[in-house]
């Protein structure tokens, strides 16, 4: 026998490595220790080594028959994620969960612990039956022919634990769907059972069979009978049997299901199944009716029992956190009866939610950064595992994928009923030849060397009936596919006949199977860079009008293709290449002027440089406090003023001057021949002292400048005002709740900037708040007071700042303490939780002198009334004789009375400098961690204690 793998296969069965895994993992043995032949054997165990996830690590792939998850199952899975592996769960094309990132002493822990919740993943991988499934909310759909969950389920017990039939020629893939209408991923296993109706009127399944989206596609044929419920079962072990028996064994290449029908026709199975069963199969001249649509599976469905609903939920391109699949556990029990339904679209849902809850279960669902809504991008899209990790995959698929979306969508590409899947590899794990656009990974050769790349497939998928895309364009680098892409859309739109699919339109247009080779020089459009606010453009022509800053077409200008610089900034990036001695092209040297610095970006690292004395010096981009743009700081002699805060640095040894011990790293510069250049493949220096602090921090889009009409002045107390700002042209945009903004103030002649923070909700981005307390030796509040009224612009820059609320990060119960003007981040805070209908658990604590002084209070107690998860709390250090609330200064004991233990809460203090540091001195006696602390200020910030 030539086939190695049959080789091995015949001198020890896949089942008999489990011996060996556990005594790989008790020894912790290397990867590259492990004999080749027992690493393929642990696929048996759904163990897949992973040699690209240094030092060699491996995913569990789990079987999830009929999609069908339990809360206690989902969160054994996320604990796996998040105790043994990188946090992350795909969901598969077949509805499959992958854990990635396992260590080789994990894995007999990993599978006892699926063993426990009734999972397993055994027989998940190599010449096995994969995973079983069928629609996904099968059982629960008004109108389904057949609930094929059971079947699913009985048809795994024919071969999971089989000596028998775990060992195919290769592997198996086997699907039902019980509705009467079949989307394209039904049309392309091995064996697919499509629900029909006889002439009887009786439920019962088309039988199709080798269908395959490897590397010779091919959708399955249909055998012209029905098959009756109760005889599903036989029928799929008889197939089986055939496969076992007659399949080709002595080439991989030919060993697929498809290549033996091939060899003895549809006329060959159907004898084989008359010859083998006990029963006569009925002869159907009928045809399953052509997939009209894919499957609908992202929003409310209501299920045909009860006032019950499904929540289909989008998870893009079917990556969740950890985080996200424990807490769809806890809100499937909480809202639901605790299950859950993986689905082929890479999705996920939770079943059986009372009609009552479904406004409870999304909002928790938002929590997790999953929606029932998605854009086009989302909904249609699709991705494999990608050489990040799969062994095979030639180039990556996830993160291209996700920047492909994210450029499309700057571009205003809409994809209505256009489905891009992207494989990395021929395998077709992402089904590339079904969809209308397919893209099919593959390593081109350019000038400057190989690249990753894809084979652009188009016409596949749904186009009067299922069809196999066809090649467009061979050798696209992954830089060229927007505009590809954006180009075949495009055409679309413009041409096609009313009512025509994409799909059939290019199938029209391509009657010939091959593909046009792209060039290096191809999908390259001129790149136009905004004079305003530096965004760049990339088409023929320049756009009507700024999509960053809304500047008319004039202020557009051409990237000069030689320098690769915009007219005031940094190169591009495919110009930042290495000289002899090390040194990178960061910019021109006219764009560095004296008195200010400069944000560059060099082989993906944010540096600042500044000119002192004549001379270019280089330090890291971000202030180690809250990552602040160093570049927009002040610069004077020689020290830079972090614009959030005020911390100030030596801006040419990047030494911290205030506080100490928190200094930058320095990188050698230099100015040659009108350029400057940065060595930054070598380790950068650090002064002595503290070394750079690693922030895990969002970046920030640099401040906008824009100047906005007063529309309203509120008047909240005797001394504090809401200047009320018309940004319905989205000039500024609030990204995060609790930023400041500063306001220009011109007074004879002379500009005035102050900071103010905002207090209107980030959700509601037409309007901008800011709420002012009047100081009575100030300079700007006086005039605003006294002279700010409606109609009047003002020039704002923003949002800017350090202390700011991230439902991405501060996912954790909140606390929110402020005194007197302090309170308007907090109001921003509780404004945007209130907008985006996140319950998170919220305690307000809020210190005044009289009620009068009281800021906000009516709207804090109308909220509080209506929000179960937000208590207010008003204390008065003078109160009136009438007041019946707290008094006294807030205190660490009072804050521990309102929101018990504090320890796992994130807090946020705003007020005066004293109030805030004596609150962060008790919080951390308190045992509340100093990263979770954050405290609004506009001066030099003490360094947390520990």
């Amino acid at each position: 026998m030539s086939n190695p793998v049959e080789i091995w296969k015949a001198s020890k069965h896949g089942f008999d490595v489990w011996a060996d895994v556990q005594r790989y993992a008790a020894a912790g043995t290397a990867m590259k220790d492990i004999d080749q032949a027992d690493l393929e054997r642990m696929k048996w165990y759904g163990f897949f080594y992973r040699k690209r996830d240094a030092p060699g690590r491996y995913m569990n792939r789990i079987r999830v028959t009929a999609g069908e998850l339990t809360a206690a199952q989902a969160k054994a899975v996320a604990h796996l994620a998040y105790e043994f592996g990188h946090g992350v769960i795909d969901v598969t094309t077949r509805a499959n969960l992958q854990v990635q990132g396992l260590d080789i002493r994990h894995l007999p822990k990993v599978s006892e612990r699926l063993q426990r919740v009734g999972l397993t993943s055994k027989q998940t991988g190599h010449d096995n039956i994969r995973n079983v499934f069928g629609h996904p909310f099968s059982g629960l759909m008004p109108g389904e022919l057949i609930d094929t969950r059971q079947l699913c389920h009985d048809i795994t017990a024919i071969f999971l634990d089989s000596r028998e039939y775990s060992d195919l020629p290769r592997k198996m893939n086997i699907c039902l769907n019980g509705t009467p209408h079949h989307s394209a991923h039904f049309w392309t296993q091995d064996i697919s059972f499509l629900a029909t109706r006889t002439p009887q009127g009786e439920a019962a399944f088309h039988l199709l069979i080798a269908g395959t989206q490897g590397q010779t596609p091919h959708l399955a044929r249909r055998l012209p009978v029905f098959v009756r419920l109760e005889q599903t079962v036989e029928v799929t072990r008889a197939l089986l049997d055939l496969f076992r028996a007659k399949g080709l064994r002595e080439k991989r290449n030919a060993a697929r299901f498809c290549f033996l029908v091939d060899d003895i026709g549809p006329e060959g199975v159907l004898a084989w199944l008359d010859e083998r069963l006990p029963f006569r199969l009925e002869r159907s001249t009928e045809q399953p009716s052509p997939a009209s649509a894919y499957d609908e599976l992202i929003g409310w469905f209501h299920q045909r029992e009860g006032q019950l609903w499904t929540m289909g939920l989008n998870a893009p391109l079917g990556r969740l956190s950890w985080r996200q699949l424990e807490g769809l556990a806890i809100l499937s029990a909480k809202w639901g009866d605790g299950r859950l339904r993986t689905t082929h679209e890479q999705g996920i849902a939770v079943v059986n939610i009372p009609a009552q809850f479904k406004n409870a279960a999304a909002i928790d669902a938002a929590a997790l950064g999953l929606s029932v809504h998605a854009d086009s991008f989302d909904r249609n899209s699709m991705a494999c595992t990608g050489s990040q990790f799969c062994n095979i995959a030639v180039t990556e698929t996830k993160g291209h994928m996700f920047q492909l979306l994210e450029k499309l969508r700057k571009k205003k590409v809409q994809l209505e009923g256009i489905r891009i899947h992207m494989s990395g590899c021929p395998s077709s794990c992402a089904q590339h030849f079904t969809a209308d656009i397919g893209l099919k990974g593959v390593r081109v050769r350019r000038l400057v060397g190989t690249r990753e790349g894809f084979d652009v497939f188009l016409g596949g998928g749904i186009g009067g009936q299922i069809e196999m895309g066809r090649p467009y364009r061979l050798g696209v680098d992954v830089d060229q596919l927007p505009n590809v892409i954006e180009e075949v859309v495009a055409d679309y739109y413009l041409h096609h006949r009313p009512g025509e699919t994409f799909s059939a339109y290019w199938r029209e247009r391509l009657p010939a199977d091959e593909g046009v080779k792209t060039a290096d020089g191809d999908y390259r459009p001129p790149i136009w860079v905004c004079e305003n606010c530096q965004h760049r453009h990339v088409g023929i022509d320049p756009p009507v009008f700024c999509p960053g800053c809304a500047g008319l077409r004039r202020f557009f200008a051409r990237l000069d293709e030689e320098s690769g610089a915009s007219p005031s900034g940094p190169a591009s990036k495919a110009q930042t290449h290495a000289r002899s001695d090390g040194f990178v092209y960061a910019t021109e040297d006219d764009a560095l002027k004296a008195d200010a610095g400069l944000e560059v970006e060099v082989n993906g690292k944010p540096i600042a440089l500044f000119r002192v004395n004549g001379q270019v010096y280089a330090v890291d981009a971000a202030c180690p406090h809250e990552g602040a743009p160093l570049a927009q700081g002040t610069v004077e002699n020689g020290v830079v003023t972090c614009p959030w805060h005020g911390w100030t640095f030596n801006a040419c040894t990047g030494c911290s001057l205030e506080p100490a011990n928190q200094n930058l790293a320095r990188y050698e510069a230099l100015a040659e021949d009108g350029k400057i250049f940065i060595k930054v493949e070598t380790t950068p220096k650090t002064p002595a002292g503290k070394p750079p602090a690693v922030l895990d921090k969002p970046r920030h889009a640099a401040p906008a400048v824009a100047a906005l009409p007063l529309i309203e002045v509120i008047e909240e107390t005797p001394d504090v005002r809401t200047f009320r700002f018309d940004n319905s042209a989205g000039r500024i945009t609030l990204d995060y709740p609790g930023k400041f903004v500063s306001l220009c103030v011109e007074i004879e002649g002379q500009e005035n900037w102050r900071n103010f923070t905002v207090s209107s909700s980030p959700e509601r981005g037409g309007q901008l708040d800011l709420t002012i307390k009047l100081n009575p030796e100030g300079t700007v509040s006086r005039h605003l007071f006294a002279h700010a009224r409606r109609g009047a612009e003002f020039t704002l820059r923003g949002p800017q700042g350090g202390f700011y609320f991230d439902p991405e990060r501060h996912w954790e119960p909140l606390l929110l303490v402020s005194a007197g003007s302090g309170i308007t981040p907090m109001m921003s805070i509780l404004r945007s939780l209130k907008d985006r209908g996140l319950e998170l658990p919220c305690a307000f604590a809020y210190g005044a002198r009289t009620a009068a002084d009281i800021v906000f209070h009516q709207e804090c107690s109308r909220l509080a009334a209506a929000s179960p998860w937000l208590s207010y709390h008003a204390s008065l250090s003078q109160p009136e004789v009438n007041w019946r609330g707290a008094c006294g200064r807030l205190s660490v004991d009072r804050l521990q009375a309102l929101a018990g233990d504090l320890a796992p809460r994130q807090c946020f203090l705003c007020g005066p400098n004293d109030f805030m540091d004596s609150l962060r001195e008790g919080l951390l006696l308190a045992g509340v961690a100093a990263e979770r602390i954050h405290a609004e200020q506009f001066q030099a910030a003490k360094p947390a204690r520990a």
